[in-house]
């Protein structure tokens, strides 16, 4: 049994190294200049219509003005996988700014890379009074203090034990808290569902050589779209599917903004740089393709693949985009929408 255990806790170890490396040397806020032109059109109003602002920094912000009672009260903020810091800096920057100075962020990651960078930007910002970074395993960690707001920003789907992270937050959270999240909820390793890649499948022809190179696996996908696993190495996207079914199994939905599905495949660091937001038919092909997603999306025939939301421990009257609650978000691995035919 405990060469079994022993196994099992070194082959997790090695993911977590595979995790640290792959963000040693690339940049992990970088995309392409395509992916802001859908994200202005296509999320940004979403996010106004949900929280009534429109970056996600405000987003992080309203959890923290709404926590401590318009900035009445001290508020104390865990981030949970907080990569390089950039997230929590700003939304740091942006407190200050605003005259709210009675707060705290504990910042937790993984990799010591990561949080040496977050360091030398906190020391360059002179925020050390208000940001902790930490080097911690979450996993491994016992509950013992208590948050008016937890924040993971594109963090869970890293995650493998998220029953455990779930738990984490919900004894660490006050009782009248929110956790705030902006994350993947798409298929695990950032795969496409069947009824998503049946459109990617659909459009493909109508693309260009060049927007069907991949810039991260350096491949030409010329005669059909290949879907690929990033869960093989790390934990990049390990659980994604099942992120906001266990969150709902233990929160309430405050404000909930489900939004993606094929066009993250057109938009993001893959294939994104393949358009050219200097030409024409490039940003009509993507508007357009926009608007189908969007209106499968309103009709139920995809899912969302990202969602930007306050949860909390006590119900609350939710806000949501349009028709697309936090529990119709929820894609079901073993459903298959009866519209996709053999």
């Amino acid at each position: 049994m405990a060469s079994d255990i022993d196994n099992k806790d070194s082959a997790y170890n090695a993911r977590v190294q595979q995790q640290i490396d792959q963000f040693i040397d690339q940049p992990i806020h970088d995309l392409p200049e395509i992916f802001h032109i859908w994200s202005h059109n296509y999320i940004r109003p979403g996010i106004a219509d949900v929280f009534g602002v429109e970056s996600i920094n405000d987003v992080y912000k309203g959890a923290v003005r709404e926590a401590s009672k318009q900035f009445g009260d001290g508020c104390r903020i865990l981030s949970v996988g907080c990569g390089d810091g950039n997230v929590e800096i700003q939304l740091a920057l942006s407190l200050i700014e605003a005259g709210f100075t009675r707060f705290r962020i504990e910042a937790v990651d993984l990799s010591p890379v990561l949080i040496e960078r977050f360091r030398e930007q906190l020391h360059a910002n002179k925020l050390e009074g208000y940001i902790l970074p930490q080097i911690a395993d979450l996993n491994k960690r016992t509950p013992s203090e208590k948050y008016n707001v937890i924040m993971a920003n594109h963090s869970l789907h890293h995650i493998v034990e998220l029953e455990g992270i779930f738990d984490f937050i919900f004894e660490s959270l006050t009782d009248d808290g929110i956790f705030a999240t902006c994350d993947m909820i798409g298929r695990n390793g950032h795969m496409r569902w069947p009824e998503s890649e049946a459109v990617l499948q659909t459009i493909w022809p109508l693309l260009s050589d060049r927007q069907r190179f991949h810039h991260q696996l350096l491949r030409h996908d010329r005669e059909r779209f290949v879907d690929h696993d990033c869960s093989t190495e790390g934990f990049e996207g390990i659980r994604a599917q099942d992120i906001l079914y266990l969150i709902l199994n233990r929160f309430f939905p405050y404000k909930f903004f489900g939004y993606g599905g094929f066009m993250d495949v057109l938009t993001d660091r893959g294939y994104g740089p393949g358009f050219d937001q200097n030409n024409q038919w490039d940003v009509e092909f993507i508007g357009a393709m926009s608007k189908l997603n969007e209106m499968m999306l309103d009709s139920g025939m995809l899912k969302p693949t990202t969602m930007i939301a306050y949860f909390t421990k006590q119900e609350r009257a939710p806000v949501h985009f349009r028709n697309r609650t936090a529990r119709s978000s929820v894609r079901i691995p073993f459903e298959k929408p009866d519209w996709i035919f053999e």
